[in-house]
C-alpha cells in the first residue's frame, strides 16, 4: 500500500510539472556571446577577432573597423548540490527543498540541458550522473526526499573540495541549503555560476519563548533543557543577524546569486526571480 509520504512526494513532482510548463517554459535558455542569431553588441574591431565578423556598413559609416557580436544559445551544465542533514526535519524544510529540486531538474529536462545531482547528506557524499532521462531526475529527486535525515550532520569544511572534485565541467551549480553554518566557496565561484539557495523555517530566525522546554538537536538527538525565554531569544536572533550579514557580504562579493525561501507557495516566483 503506497503511503502518504509517496503521495506527497507524487503531490510535489505533479506541482514542480505545473509550473514549469505553464510559468516558466522557453524562459530558462543559454544565453552567451557566440556566433547565432540575436544582436548582441557593435565594437571596435582587436586584432583576435575574426574578419568574418566584421559589419562593413557600420565600419563605412563609422569611418574604422566595427564587429558585430551574437547571442548564441547553447546546452548547459545545471548542477545542484543539496546540503542536507537533521535539520531539515523542521517544518517543511524538506518539502521546500524537494520542490525545488525538482523545479530545477524539470527546468533543465525542457531546456534539454544536462542535469546532474550531488547530495551531501551528513558524512555521505552521492553523485548521480549527468542525465537528461527524465526517469533518472526524478529518481534522485525521490531519493533525496526519502534520505534519514535524524542524526546527520554536514560537514560544511568538505564541500567545496568534493564539489571542486565531482563538478568538472563549467556548471551553472545550484546549492541548496540552510546556510546556518560557514561555507567557503571562492574557488567554486570562479570556476562556476553559482546560485544560492537557502531554505529556512521561519521559527528557526523568529522562535517565539517556551517556558521550560526540551530541545532535541535533530542532528546528533541529544537533549537539553532549555528556557526560551526573551532575553535568550534575542540574544539568538542578534547572532543569526550577524552571521547572516556576513553570508550575505559574503555572496556579494564573491559574485555569488542567492535567495532565501521559507514557504512552499514562494518556491516559484523566488525561482522566477533568479
Amino acid at each position: 500500500m503506497k503511503t502518504s509520504k509517496y503521495h506527497k512526494l507524487q503531490t510535489i513532482l505533479l506541482k514542480a510539472k505545473k509550473d514549469v510548463y505553464t510559468h516558466l517554459h522557453g524562459g530558462n535558455l543559454s544565453r552567451i556571446l557566440g556566433q547565432g542569431y540575436d544582436f548582441a553588441e557593435l565594437r571596435e574591431y582587436e586584432s583576435s577577432d575574426d574578419i568574418r565578423h566584421i559589419s562593413w556598413i557600420n565600419s563605412a559609416k563609422l569611418g574604422q573597423p566595427y564587429v558585430k557580436k551574437m547571442h548564441e544559445e547553447r546546452e548547459l551544465n545545471v548542477a545542484v548540490c543539496t546540503l542536507i542533514d537533521g535539520r531539515f526535519i523542521m517544518g517543511e524544510k524538506l518539502e521546500i527543498l524537494t520542490h525545488i529540486l525538482a523545479i530545477l531538474g524539470y527546468s533543465a529536462y525542457e531546456a534539454n540541458d544536462t542535469f546532474f545531482s550531488i547530495v551531501m547528506c551528513g558524512s555521505k557524499v552521492k553523485r548521480y550522473p549527468p542525465t537528461k532521462n527524465i526517469e533518472q531526475i526524478e529518481q534522485s529527486i525521490e531519493d533525496v526526499y526519502n534520505l534519514k535525515l535524524l542524526n546527520t550532520i554536514v560537514d560544511y569544511g568538505k564541500v567545496e573540495s568534493e564539489l571542486l572534485s565531482k563538478v568538472e565541467a563549467k556548471s551553472l551549480l545550484f546549492i541548496i541549503g540552510d546556510f546556518l553554518d560557514p561555507l567557503d566557496m571562492a574557488i567554486l565561484a570562479q570556476k562556476h555560476e553559482v546560485i544560492v539557495i537557502i531554505v529556512r523555517d521561519e521559527f528557526e530566525e523568529n522562535p517565539t519563548p517556551l517556558p521550560n522546554t526540551q530541545l532535541i538537536d535533530p542532528r546528533t538527538s541529544k537533549t537539553f533543557n532549555q528556557t526560551l525565554s526573551k532575553r535568550a531569544i534575542e540574544y539568538y536572533k542578534n547572532r543569526l543577524a550577524e552571521h547572516d550579514k556576513r553570508l550575505m557580504e559574503y555572496f556579494y562579493a564573491h559574485n555569488i546569486r542567492f535567495v532565501k525561501m521559507y514557504r512552499k507557495e514562494e518556491v516559484l516566483q523566488k525561482l522566477e526571480s533568479l
